[in-house]
């Protein structure tokens, strides 16, 4: 059973106020403020540092009456918690009179650091973020005061590397960062921040820093959803996928999560589980655009048509609101329609999904192939000529021309009707053809592809277009005795030696060849009867032979 449907491990972790706090200094409020209200009434919460928090992270909303609210309310908790009187006095810088509001709120700094909290780094240190998110002068006397009462104190060399990131000096911000978890190997917003810089420029010296974070702190929320969210961005879905049903068995976890961790597991190819947890999120959450999306993913990955097929139905008649359609999301759609024949549906799909994006040159071959099945075969080559042209970067390899030549061959052999058109194809799939025998002289395909299209040219043997090339095939397939073993190359070996010996034996008509003829005949029949000594159209054949 996946980890995340067990029953009971909820017990693993405990659920604790100082989740979110973790959150709120690692840059994340939205989550600190629905973990801190969560939690706000567990017997282990510290309500006035809840309320001094959840008042910051309104204050950093703008939202100043609320922020009032909460450090009061935090007051109200703890007289002697004196981190709310700061919050008091940062709101106070926020009027518009200055020197008035500088006069104000130095009285409630004044009030806060009474006492033994006057050489208090940590308050000292909230003073200074004050003035600095204020826009005020002074807080570097006040970031002074708070590095006398304790040079070790890791808060200090965080504030400093934000300072930094507003300066956009994300290397020497880094190193503020590295101080912090000098000084405290447990401070957990160092690592994240840290990380968080360091990914985009070198994703595997942020990962390698995260799982040192998760040595230290494995049953934080935040160093979970954060261990699980780097290897999800570099692609380790495997990894990302155990990561976040790790994540979501803290109390402290995200509902709004769920939806990552099923598209983990789809990419992890746990495609049961994926879509067990989709239905469960959909019973609740029906008009979850990305979850629409995995059921249909997961439901085609499943074999599960048509199921599948009414999934991208509703999914894609969805309003995206302010999410989008991809171009997977029409070729997904694109497939499960081809899987049930349905071509010329499709097709149309298919078509989306390129409009959507040009770059996606993969969907043109698949395009091509399904023009092919349709029996469209003008627009399948014209469809997989256009891969060709746009997939630069492969430089059209040689089982580009295999495939493209097939395809007009297939188009020749539908254009019976018409011996211009029929000719028309084979010779372009000819030339295809003859591309793979020039940059793959070993592979015999290439050989006995050119002898098919020449031979459908040539019905009725009269001009034999195909000899030469059978030949060629045999002398290719030669160069390796296994070829005679092997079911393919076995077939090839009795195709070539049933046309030529059929091919000879139309020429024991002509007096001035008929004995060099016959021979060449019985030679390759009685080849062909070596590799398949059943094959009574042969030896009926062979018995005619002894009567002309």
């Amino acid at each position: 059973m996946s980890l995340f449907l067990a029953a009971g491990s909820l017990t693993a972790f405990a659920a604790s106020y100082t989740d979110g706090i973790e959150y709120f200094k690692a840059g994340q409020p939205d989550r600190a403020k629905i973990l801190l209200e969560r939690t706000l009434d567990d017997a282990g919460t510290n309500k006035a540092e809840s309320y001094y928090y959840l008042g910051e992270i309104a204050f950093g909303n703008k939202d100043y009456a609320a922020a009032a609210e909460y450090y009061k309310k935090g007051l109200a908790a703890d007289p002697l918690y004196a981190y709310n009187i700061v919050g008091q006095g940062k709101l106070a810088l926020t009027g518009a009179d200055k020197a008035a509001a500088e006069k104000e709120a130095e009285k409630y700094f004044k009030e806060a650091l009474k006492g033994k909290n006057k050489k208090d780094a940590g308050l000292n240190l909230a003073i200074a973020k004050a003035y600095y998110q204020t826009g005020v002068p002074g807080y570097e006397d006040y970031m002074k005061k708070s590095y006398k009462a304790d040079k070790k104190y890791p808060d200090y060399f965080m504030f400093e590397g934000d300072v930094l990131v507003d300066q956009q000096k994300y290397g020497d911000a880094c190193g503020r960062y590295e101080n912090a978890i000098y000084f405290d190997p447990n401070c957990i917003e160092a690592y994240v921040k840290y990380s968080h810089i360091y990914f985009d420029i070198n994703p595997t010296l942020a990962i390698q820093k995260l799982e040192e974070l998760q040595e230290i702190a494995p049953n934080s929320a935040i160093a979970q959803r954060e261990m699980a969210e780097a290897y999800y961005k570099n692609s380790q879905y495997t990894k990302a996928a155990d990561a976040y049903e790790k994540y979501m068995q803290n109390p402290n976890h995200f509902q709004t999560d769920r939806p990552r961790l099923a598209t983990l597991l789809f990419y992890g190819k746990r495609y049961d589980e994926s879509l067990a947890l989709a239905k469960d999120i959909l019973s609740r959450d029906p008009q979850n655009f990305v979850i629409r999306r995995i059921v249909m993913y997961d439901n085609y990955e499943l074999g599960n048509m048509e199921a599948a097929e009414q999934a991208a139905v509703e999914f894609l008649g969805m309003d995206p609101g302010d999410n989008v359609f991809t171009a997977r999301d029409y070729l997904t759609y694109g497939d499960i329609l081809l899987k049930e024949k349905k071509y010329d549906e499709a097709i149309a799909q298919y078509e989306k999904a390129y409009e959507l994006d040009n770059t996606r040159t993969d969907v043109l071959k698949v395009l091509s192939d399904a023009y092919e099945r349709n029996k469209n075969y003008p627009k399948a080559i014209e469809s997989y000529e256009k891969y060709m042209e746009a997939d630069t970067a492969n430089n059209q390899r040689v089982m580009d021309y295999y495939m493209l030549g097939q395809i007009c061959y297939s188009a020749g052999q539908a254009a019976m009707d018409s011996i211009e058109l029929r000719d028309m194809y084979l010779i372009k799939a000819d030339s295809m053809f003859d591309v793979v025998v020039k940059r793959a002289p070993t592979d015999y395909r290439g050989y006995l592809w050119r002898a098919r299209a020449a031979a459908v040219r040539d019905p009725e043997l009269k001009e034999g277009l195909a000899e030469p090339m059978y030949k060629e095939t045999l002398t290719v397939l030669d160069q390796d005795p296994v070829n005679r073993e092997k079911a393919a190359t076995k077939r090839a070996y009795i195709e070539a030696y049933k046309y030529l010996g059929y091919y000879n034996y139309l020429q024991t008509t002509t007096p001035s060849k008929r004995n060099e003829a016959i021979a060449a005949t019985k030679d390759y029949w009685n080849k062909m009867l070596e590799l398949d000594p059943q094959n009574t159209e042969i030896l009926e054949a062979l018995k005619t032979l002894d009567t002309l």
